[in-house]
């Protein structure tokens, strides 16, 4: 039997519904309006009492009115939606009823003023949505939400939630997925957590009432490591996510540090099982499983994993993959790509494969000896696509040089190194030694990471060069060196949405975010690391 109550719910005065999580949506008859929980940035409204009605919490782009709840059983206030919100405000609601002496009856809700909100639900028809949650065994941070709704004709849907009085997360619904099943990812360990599912259709919106939940604690043993972390530029900082793994390390004893996802303020938010000196974790495309990568440099066999981001489902050791190496991408056909030993000892040649998502392999570049030249070996340690123009960028440590190539296995051009076989850059402003992580950016440029060599003599650096395809030039237009900070092998660097960059130095376990003009912004301190991927939210696409 479900029983709805008023509670000292976290969003104070929120009507909570513990055990089925209903809500009817029905015209309005007294009672006054409550404050709706805001859009993607908004904060966490209250409900308003019996009287005046309250100010509903306004939306951004994607928010969502104010969405009034029923007053107090003296209540005479006509139900009203929120104060102007965002661009697409979704209607607002009029209060419920009053009680048993509630007042006279309200009259109906109007849409949000946020330009675009459309007529309140007044006088219309009843919606219901019954939401199911349960936490992941395997990962208790993880919740599986599942729902039904009356609500006819769905075009959208989309859950809202966090932590008491926090700017929500958004999880995107499949609306084609069997009941809906969506998973709520980014949760800390041991605590509360308030939800709220919101669907659409061409009619109007259908709210859920706010479902309270708790995350398990983190495991005793095989938990991800608690960084220790420092922010100089608090307001500077960027509060995404960063999804890394243990590097060369092996954790305590015979323990395998896991792949895991860190959030905004450091704390460990997912994690997973990883092979031995795991190098490298991506999220699917769709952001549906993890991918892990064994560092493999010794080609003394490796091992590809993937696991469902709700703990389910593991595959190891995938077929065709355990000579793999160093690093991947995943491919919005739901594949992988990533390179191949293709004979036996260190620094044998290299191909290029692509693994679909249905198991096929397909070799994209049999040898990368015919894209670059080497006289000291091949050593490609890093790869990244990009969908803008269907093409990788790969490096090659032994030989100092990054090549872009199309994903049919032509050879587009060759940044440093020497004696290319197509189109070169010419460098202006230094050349480095030693290169692992990379980023191609959106405006052409070029930001890299070199390790310098094994002495620390000259340090790591993260460098950018700005590419000129006409003069073909490369320029050196921004570099960052840490003081005391050093890593000879791995490392990463990533530039941020918001301008900034991130640095990974794996040997030390070292995060650096860095404005623009090369201030720390953050620096995150565990323990060994590989390499490392910003993002800001745990759903859709990577950001490279």
């Amino acid at each position: 039997m479900c029983r709805s109550a008023r509670t000292a719910s976290p969003y104070v005065g929120m009507l909570l519904l513990f055990g089925c999580g209903q809500m009817e949506v029905t015209p309005p008859a007294s009672g006054n309006a409550g404050n709706g929980m805001a859009g993607t940035t908004g904060a966490i409204g209250s409900s308003g009492s019996g009287g005046a009605s309250a100010a509903g919490g306004g939306g951004n782009a994607s928010g969502i009115a104010g969405n009034g709840v029923g007053g107090s059983a003296s209540g005479a206030a006509a139900g009203q939606s929120g104060s102007p919100g965002g661009q697409t405000g979704a209607a607002g609601r009029g209060g419920q009823s009053g009680g048993p002496s509630g007042g006279s009856s309200g009259s109906p809700g109007r849409g949000g003023a946020g330009g675009g909100g459309v007529a309140g639900s007044g006088g219309g028809s009843a919606c219901t949505i019954t939401p199911t949650t349960t936490m992941s065994a395997q990962i208790p941070t993880v919740a599986v939400v599942t729902f039904t709704t009356t609500l006819t004709g769905v075009t959208g849907a989309s859950i809202q939630f966090g932590l008491p009085g926090a700017t929500p997360m958004v999880a995107p619904v499949d609306t084609a997925a069997a009941n809906y099943r969506t998973l709520l990812l980014g949760m800390k360990a041991n605590r509360d957590y308030v939800y709220r599912i919101v669907v659409d259709s061409a009619a109007g919106s259908c709210t859920s009432q706010d479902v309270m939940i708790h995350t398990g604690n983190l495991p005793t043993t095989g938990a991800p490591p608690k960084p220790t972390r420092t922010i100089p530029m608090p307001a500077a900082h960027a509060p995404g996510f960063i999804i890394t793994s243990g590097g060369t390390a092996m954790g305590g004893g015979t323990a395998v540090v896991p792949v895991y996802i860190l959030d905004g303020d450091g704390d460990p938010v997912w994690w997973a099982a990883a092979p031995a000196t795991c190098s490298r974790a991506h999220m699917s495309w769709d952001g549906k499983d993890m991918w892990m990568q064994e560092l493999n440099v010794d080609n003394a066999g490796g091992e590809m994993r993937k696991i469902a981001m709700d703990g389910t489902g593991a595959m190891n050791n995938i077929a065709g993959l355990n000579t793999s190496h160093h690093d991947f991408a995943v491919l919005p056909d739901g594949g992988i790509a990533t390179m191949l030993w293709s004979s036996s000892g260190m620094d044998a040649p290299n191909s290029l494969v692509e693994r679909s998502a249905s198991g096929q392999m397909t070799t994209i570049i049999p040898n990368l000896n015919t894209i670059y030249r080497s006289t000291a070996g091949y050593h490609a340690n890093a790869i990244h696509y990009y969908p803008s123009d269907d093409s990788y960028t790969i490096s090659d440590r032994n030989v100092n040089l990054f090549v872009k190539v199309k994903r049919n296995g032509q050879l587009v051009w060759q940044l440093g190194g020497s004696n290319p076989i197509g189109q070169t850059f010419t460098l202006s402003g230094g050349t480095w030694q030693v290169n692992h992580g990379h980023h191609l950016l959106p405006n052409g440029n070029f930001l890299l990471f070199t390790n310098g060599p094994f002495n620390g003599s000259p340090p790591s650096q993260a460098l950018e060069y700005s590419l000129n395809t006409t003069s073909w030039t490369a320029t050196r237009v921004w570099a960052y060196q840490a003081s005391g900070v050093n890593s000879a092998v791995l490392s990463d660097v990533q530039r941020l949405p918001n301008g900034n960059t991130l640095v990974t130095y794996s040997v030390p376990g070292t995060i650096h975010e860095v404005s623009p003009t090369g201030q720390l912004v953050m620096s995150l301190d565990t323990t060994s690391l590989g390499y490392a991927e910003y993002r800001d939210s745990l759903y859709g696409p990577p950001l490279r």
